[in-house]
């Protein structure tokens, strides 16, 4: 017999079972794999629409008014609160919808199988701690078919989503002067222009109806250098801070209400929340039409000035941009180069009809009122209601704007420029009417005459209530 044939039986055997073994081991990870891999895209798809419910929920409760505040404290806490404080209603109401949606979606928070948690603010990731913020995270546990064999009863997955919320209202929660600069330079000394508002000159300044908002922790905050200047706030309104200590200075002559630690402006976050996207009429050709013999209608568009000095390839420059009389047809227009107005740029520009003048990225404005002006934002239902210029740009790149205006300027709305310092000059004209909502980086008003600020909510921008997944 031959010997060796007889030793190597069996070897056949061997590795067939450890072939099985292995492909026993692929297909328990293959199963088992798959088994969590689906759980997974299950639990964030419950997640995502458990964070959008109780996102909704919240901004719905918030804009109609439900208290935030807790019955135990009487003041704002966390969602879910600390042990021995009783959730406000608003904490309650998004708690409730966002886990009956997770539940809807098969994670039932049975603490056994799954755990749902809903929070807000966040508490981990880009925007813990942003009450603006809810956020959901699902924890399931996923049982094994074949790992079981090595020891292994389930596999774990976690995961999280975070949803904006934003309430309806007024910009700016009813502020008329808005600084969202959170770090001015304080290099200037008092009042010359290196806080976040600044109010100097020989007159009088009055704000009727909205008060200031500074979005800062610095010291100077707000600034008056002396009484030959006087701010007068009416209306119930007062200057707020988002400094968690008192970085308002009135000097001896100021008496506005103050309250600071107000709830912060998060840039360039909260901006990019609520800047209007580029207008459609920015890829538009504008036009002009004769209708006297110093009178032009001017229709909505882009215009790479403006007024613009060639429209359609036609020279017009002596027909709209020199000395007439301008008027605006109603609507949006897109301007792709700074706007700098002077006494000879029009007799008169009247946008009574209901405009936007929109300042692509990267171009600021300077306005010298020295002919009659009329700007009145529209109010027809569009995403630009409400405001009368908007500037783009970025928190990267501060622009420098300026409106020297006397009695000539007539404006109402809002004047969105973010990322622009703003400088108000009333000159020494009579007494300067603006109706308007003054929205930029650092502003400066500087009032050697009498100007009125009137603030009327009805015609500034309102804010749509605003929910969105974050990724």
């Amino acid at each position: 017999m031959n010997r060796n044939s007889m030793t190597e039986r069996g070897q056949v055997l061997v590795i067939i079972t450890l072939a099985a073994l292995g492909i026993f081991g692929i297909v328990a990870l293959a199963i088992d794999g798959s088994a969590k891999f689906s759980d997974r895209r299950h639990a964030q798809n419950a997640a995502d629409t458990a964070a959008l419910a109780a996102a909704l929920a919240k901004v719905n409760a918030l804009t109609d008014g439900v208290s935030d505040n807790s019955p135990t404290t009487n003041s704002w806490a966390t969602c879910p609160p600390p042990s021995g404080v009783l959730p406000s209603p608003v904490c309650e109401t998004l708690q409730l919808v966002g886990l009956d949606r997770a539940d809807s979606n098969g994670y039932d928070n049975n603490l056994v199988t799954n755990t749902v948690e809903v929070y807000s603010p966040p508490i981990s990731g880009n925007y813990s701690g942003n009450e603006d913020y809810v956020q959901v995270i699902v924890t399931s546990h996923v049982a094994t078919y074949f790992a079981r064999v090595i020891g292994i009863d389930q596999t774990q997955n976690v995961v999280q989503a975070v949803a904006l919320t934003k309430e309806g209202g007024v910009l700016g929660d009813g502020a008329m002067i808005i600084s969202y600069d959170p770090d001015p330079n304080c290099s200037g000394g008092v009042g010359s222009g290196g806080g976040s508002v600044d109010v100097s000159g020989n007159g009088t300044i009055n704000l009727t109806g909205g008060g200031i908002f500074l979005n800062s922790d610095e010291t100077c905050g707000y600034a008056s250098p002396s009484c030959t200047v006087t701010l007068n706030i009416s209306g119930g309104a007062g200057i707020n801070s988002a400094g968690t200590t008192d970085n308002i200075d009135q000097g001896t002559c100021g008496s506005a209400p103050e309250f600071i630690d107000q709830d912060p402006v998060v840039i360039p976050d909260d901006v990019d929340a609520i800047m209007p996207k580029e207008p459609d009429e920015c890829g538009q050709m504008a036009s002009a039409y004769q209708t006297g013999p110093d009178e032009w209608h001017i229709t909505p568009g882009y215009y790479a000035d403006f007024p613009q000095e060639t429209l359609n390839g036609n020279d017009i420059t002596k027909l709209v941009g020199n000395k007439k009389n301008i008027i605006m047809d109603p609507g949006v227009y897109c301007v792709g180069k700074s706007i700098h107005w002077s006494g000879n740029t029009f007799k008169s520009l009247n946008g009574s009809s209901g405009v936007t003048i929109y300042l692509k990225s990267g171009y600021d404005f300077d306005l010298s009122i020295n002919s009659p002006i009329t700007l009145y934002a529209s109010h027809s239902g569009s995403d630009y209601d409400g405001y009368i210029i908007i500037q783009d740009g970025t928190h990267t790149d501060i622009g420098s704007c300026t409106i020297n205006g006397g009695a000539y300027l007539h404006i109402e709305g809002t004047v969105f420029a973010p990322y622009c310092d703003i400088t108000v000059n009333g000159g020494s004209d009579p007494t300067a009417e603006i109706n308007a909502q003054l929205l930029g980086w650092d502003i400066k008003l500087n009032g050697n005459n009498t100007i009125n600020f009137n603030y009327d909510p009805s015609k500034v921008v309102k804010i749509k209530r605003k929910v969105g997944l974050m990724r």
